[in-house]
Protein backbone atom coordinates (compact mmCIF):
# COMPACT_ATOMS: atom_id res chain seq x y z
CA UNK A 1 0.00 0.00 0.00
CA UNK A 2 1.11 3.24 -0.36
CA UNK A 3 1.87 6.08 2.09
CA UNK A 4 -1.11 8.30 1.25
CA UNK A 5 -3.43 5.66 -0.71
CA UNK A 6 -6.87 7.63 -0.65
CA UNK A 7 -6.16 10.43 1.31
CA UNK A 8 -7.02 13.68 0.51
CA UNK A 9 -4.52 16.60 0.95
CA UNK A 10 -4.22 20.34 0.05
CA UNK A 11 -0.92 21.69 -0.21
CA UNK A 12 -0.45 25.44 -1.16
CA UNK A 13 2.29 27.22 -3.15
CA UNK A 14 1.52 24.36 -5.69
CA UNK A 15 2.37 25.71 -9.46
CA UNK A 16 6.19 25.63 -8.90
CA UNK A 17 9.12 23.96 -6.49
CA UNK A 18 9.16 22.33 -3.52
CA UNK A 19 5.20 22.87 -3.54
CA UNK A 20 4.42 21.40 -7.36
CA UNK A 21 7.35 18.65 -5.93
CA UNK A 22 4.80 17.44 -3.24
CA UNK A 23 1.95 17.72 -4.91
CA UNK A 24 3.63 15.02 -7.53
CA UNK A 25 4.89 13.14 -4.98
CA UNK A 26 1.39 13.22 -3.00
CA UNK A 27 0.11 11.23 -6.20
CA UNK A 28 2.42 8.66 -6.53
CA UNK A 29 1.73 7.84 -2.68
CA UNK A 30 -1.68 7.67 -3.93
CA UNK A 31 -3.25 10.76 -2.34
CA UNK A 32 -6.00 13.28 -4.36
CA UNK A 33 -4.84 16.31 -3.95
CA UNK A 34 -6.34 20.05 -3.73
CA UNK A 35 -3.19 21.81 -5.41
CA UNK A 36 -4.09 25.63 -4.59
CA UNK A 37 -1.33 28.90 -5.78
CA UNK A 38 -1.83 32.14 -6.95
CA UNK A 39 -0.60 31.90 -10.29
CA UNK A 40 -1.54 29.52 -12.92
CA UNK A 41 -1.18 25.24 -11.74
CA UNK A 42 0.08 23.70 -14.03
CA UNK A 43 -1.79 19.99 -15.38
CA UNK A 44 -0.31 17.53 -12.69
CA UNK A 45 -3.06 14.69 -13.34
CA UNK A 46 -6.62 13.60 -13.08
CA UNK A 47 -5.82 13.37 -9.54
CA UNK A 48 -4.75 16.68 -8.53
CA UNK A 49 -7.61 19.19 -8.18
CA UNK A 50 -5.99 23.04 -9.09
CA UNK A 51 -7.67 26.19 -6.86
CA UNK A 52 -6.22 29.22 -7.42
CA UNK A 53 -6.29 31.54 -4.35
CA UNK A 54 -4.68 34.47 -2.66
CA UNK A 55 -3.44 33.96 0.55
CA UNK A 56 -2.64 37.02 1.62
CA UNK A 57 -6.48 37.32 1.62
CA UNK A 58 -6.37 36.27 5.48
CA UNK A 59 -10.24 36.54 6.42
CA UNK A 60 -11.00 34.23 3.16
CA UNK A 61 -8.93 31.49 3.87
CA UNK A 62 -11.73 29.47 5.71
CA UNK A 63 -13.68 29.56 2.32
CA UNK A 64 -10.72 27.98 0.84
CA UNK A 65 -10.86 25.32 3.13
CA UNK A 66 -14.78 24.55 2.52
CA UNK A 67 -14.16 25.01 -0.98
CA UNK A 68 -11.34 22.37 -1.33
CA UNK A 69 -13.52 19.59 0.68
CA UNK A 70 -16.48 20.39 -1.42
CA UNK A 71 -14.19 19.87 -4.79
CA UNK A 72 -12.17 16.92 -3.56
CA UNK A 73 -13.48 16.10 0.04
CA UNK A 74 -12.72 16.30 3.93
CA UNK A 75 -9.04 16.84 4.21
CA UNK A 76 -6.85 14.57 6.01
CA UNK A 77 -3.48 16.36 5.32
CA UNK A 78 -2.45 19.95 4.82
CA UNK A 79 0.35 21.06 3.55
CA UNK A 80 1.54 25.38 4.18
CA UNK A 81 4.28 25.28 1.72
CA UNK A 82 3.72 28.84 0.18
CA UNK A 83 5.73 31.44 0.95
CA UNK A 84 7.12 34.57 -0.67
CA UNK A 85 10.67 36.99 0.51
CA UNK A 86 10.78 40.40 0.14
CA UNK A 87 14.46 41.33 1.09
CA UNK A 88 15.67 44.44 2.87
CA UNK A 89 17.33 46.12 5.53
CA UNK A 90 15.71 47.05 9.09
CA UNK A 91 16.19 50.15 8.46
CA UNK A 92 14.49 49.93 5.04
CA UNK A 93 11.20 48.26 6.13
CA UNK A 94 7.78 49.42 5.23
CA UNK A 95 4.54 47.72 6.55
CA UNK A 96 2.92 47.48 3.86
CA UNK A 97 6.21 44.31 1.97
CA UNK A 98 6.21 43.16 6.46
CA UNK A 99 2.57 42.65 6.25
CA UNK A 100 2.74 41.00 2.79
CA UNK A 101 5.58 38.68 3.74
CA UNK A 102 3.86 37.54 7.69
CA UNK A 103 0.10 37.22 5.65
CA UNK A 104 1.42 34.61 3.57
CA UNK A 105 4.38 33.00 5.24
CA UNK A 106 2.76 33.01 8.63
CA UNK A 107 -0.68 34.01 8.82
CA UNK A 108 -2.15 32.21 5.99
CA UNK A 109 -0.37 28.82 7.49
CA UNK A 110 -1.73 29.31 11.01
CA UNK A 111 -5.04 30.24 10.37
CA UNK A 112 -5.66 27.00 7.30
CA UNK A 113 -4.09 24.74 9.95
CA UNK A 114 -6.94 26.51 12.58
CA UNK A 115 -9.37 25.82 10.02
CA UNK A 116 -8.46 22.02 8.51
CA UNK A 117 -8.02 20.89 12.17
CA UNK A 118 -11.55 21.57 13.07
CA UNK A 119 -12.94 18.86 10.26
CA UNK A 120 -9.73 16.48 11.59
CA UNK A 121 -10.50 16.78 15.25
CA UNK A 122 -13.87 15.65 14.82
CA UNK A 123 -12.73 12.79 12.37
CA UNK A 124 -10.17 11.88 15.14
CA UNK A 125 -6.75 12.13 12.64
CA UNK A 126 -4.95 14.23 10.63
CA UNK A 127 -1.68 15.66 9.66
CA UNK A 128 -0.46 18.90 8.98
CA UNK A 129 3.09 20.00 7.78
CA UNK A 130 4.36 23.60 7.76
CA UNK A 131 7.35 24.22 5.23
CA UNK A 132 9.54 26.64 7.42
CA UNK A 133 13.70 27.38 6.76
CA UNK A 134 16.30 27.55 8.95
CA UNK A 135 15.47 31.27 8.54
CA UNK A 136 13.22 30.23 11.69
CA UNK A 137 16.42 29.91 13.93
CA UNK A 138 19.25 31.50 12.31
CA UNK A 139 19.29 34.94 10.81
CA UNK A 140 20.13 37.10 7.40
CA UNK A 141 20.77 40.51 6.42
CA UNK A 142 17.67 41.81 4.27
CA UNK A 143 15.67 38.94 5.49
CA UNK A 144 14.06 40.49 8.76
CA UNK A 145 10.55 40.20 7.73
CA UNK A 146 11.06 36.38 6.51
CA UNK A 147 12.93 35.21 9.31
CA UNK A 148 9.93 36.86 11.73
CA UNK A 149 7.84 34.91 9.79
CA UNK A 150 9.68 31.20 10.08
CA UNK A 151 10.28 31.83 13.49
CA UNK A 152 6.37 32.09 14.16
CA UNK A 153 5.72 29.42 12.25
CA UNK A 154 8.23 27.10 13.70
CA UNK A 155 5.97 28.30 17.44
CA UNK A 156 3.20 27.69 15.35
CA UNK A 157 3.76 24.21 14.90
CA UNK A 158 4.90 23.21 18.37
CA UNK A 159 1.39 25.00 19.61
CA UNK A 160 -0.76 23.17 17.27
CA UNK A 161 0.78 19.81 17.94
CA UNK A 162 0.51 20.05 21.96
CA UNK A 163 -3.59 21.33 21.44
CA UNK A 164 -4.05 18.99 18.59
CA UNK A 165 -2.41 15.83 19.17
CA UNK A 166 -5.06 14.50 21.63
CA UNK A 167 -7.83 14.51 18.70
CA UNK A 168 -5.19 11.96 16.29
CA UNK A 169 -3.93 14.87 14.44
CA UNK A 170 0.09 15.46 14.08
CA UNK A 171 1.63 18.54 13.13
CA UNK A 172 5.05 18.72 12.29
CA UNK A 173 7.30 21.28 10.19
CA UNK A 174 10.06 21.24 7.37
CA UNK A 175 13.08 23.49 7.53
CA UNK A 176 15.00 23.26 4.47
CA UNK A 177 18.25 25.02 3.60
CA UNK A 178 19.50 25.88 -0.19
CA UNK A 179 16.99 23.91 -2.47
CA UNK A 180 16.96 25.14 -6.17
CA UNK A 181 13.92 26.76 -6.20
CA UNK A 182 12.85 30.26 -7.69
CA UNK A 183 13.38 31.86 -3.94
CA UNK A 184 17.11 31.19 -4.88
CA UNK A 185 16.87 34.38 -7.15
CA UNK A 186 16.87 37.31 -6.05
CA UNK A 187 17.23 40.84 -7.81
CA UNK A 188 17.72 38.60 -10.96
CA UNK A 189 20.33 36.57 -9.81
CA UNK A 190 20.38 33.33 -8.25
CA UNK A 191 22.66 32.65 -5.21
CA UNK A 192 23.26 29.07 -6.26
CA UNK A 193 24.71 29.81 -9.14
CA UNK A 194 27.15 32.58 -7.39
CA UNK A 195 30.78 33.01 -6.66
CA UNK A 196 30.14 33.42 -3.13
CA UNK A 197 27.86 30.05 -2.82
CA UNK A 198 30.51 27.99 -4.70
CA UNK A 199 33.49 29.55 -2.73
CA UNK A 200 32.08 29.68 0.53
CA UNK A 201 29.71 26.63 0.87
CA UNK A 202 30.94 24.10 -1.84
CA UNK A 203 34.73 24.63 -2.08
CA UNK A 204 35.25 25.46 1.72
CA UNK A 205 32.33 22.97 2.85
CA UNK A 206 29.92 25.63 4.88
CA UNK A 207 27.77 23.12 3.54
CA UNK A 208 28.77 19.82 4.42
CA UNK A 209 27.65 17.63 1.38
CA UNK A 210 28.39 20.59 -0.97
CA UNK A 211 24.64 20.59 -2.68
CA UNK A 212 22.08 22.47 -3.06
CA UNK A 213 18.55 20.32 -2.16
CA UNK A 214 16.27 19.36 -4.58
CA UNK A 215 12.47 19.83 -4.40
CA UNK A 216 12.30 16.53 -4.53
CA UNK A 217 14.44 15.65 -1.39
CA UNK A 218 12.54 17.92 0.54
CA UNK A 219 8.88 16.29 -0.86
CA UNK A 220 10.26 13.08 0.31
CA UNK A 221 10.22 13.70 3.77
CA UNK A 222 6.79 15.84 3.84
CA UNK A 223 5.45 12.62 2.62
CA UNK A 224 6.41 10.32 5.44
CA UNK A 225 5.64 13.00 8.23
CA UNK A 226 2.22 13.47 6.02
CA UNK A 227 1.52 9.60 6.01
CA UNK A 228 -0.78 7.03 8.35
CA UNK A 229 3.28 5.39 8.87
CA UNK A 230 3.89 8.76 11.10
CA UNK A 231 2.11 7.18 14.40
CA UNK A 232 4.61 9.38 17.04
CA UNK A 233 6.11 12.51 15.73
CA UNK A 234 4.57 15.69 16.30
CA UNK A 235 5.66 19.13 17.42
CA UNK A 236 8.80 18.53 15.58
CA UNK A 237 10.96 21.03 12.91
CA UNK A 238 12.90 18.63 11.07
CA UNK A 239 15.66 20.20 9.48
CA UNK A 240 16.72 19.62 5.87
CA UNK A 241 19.79 21.29 4.96
CA UNK A 242 22.22 18.73 3.88
CA UNK A 243 24.51 19.51 7.03
CA UNK A 244 24.53 23.49 6.43
CA UNK A 245 23.34 24.40 10.11
CA UNK A 246 26.01 22.45 12.23
CA UNK A 247 28.65 24.39 10.80
CA UNK A 248 26.75 27.52 12.25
Amino acid sequence: MTLLDQRVALVTGAANGIGRAIVERFVEEGARVVAVDREEIPDLGQSVHPLRWDLSDTPALEDLVAEAESAVGPLDVLVNNAGIFRPALAIDLDLESYGEVLGVNLHAPVFLASRAARGMTARGYGRIVNITSIHGRFGEEHALSYDVAKGGLDQATRTLAIELSRHGVLVNAIAPGFVATRMSIVDGKNELESEWFETVYLEHGKLPMRRYALPSEIAEQVAWLASERNTYVTGQVLTVDGGLTVTF
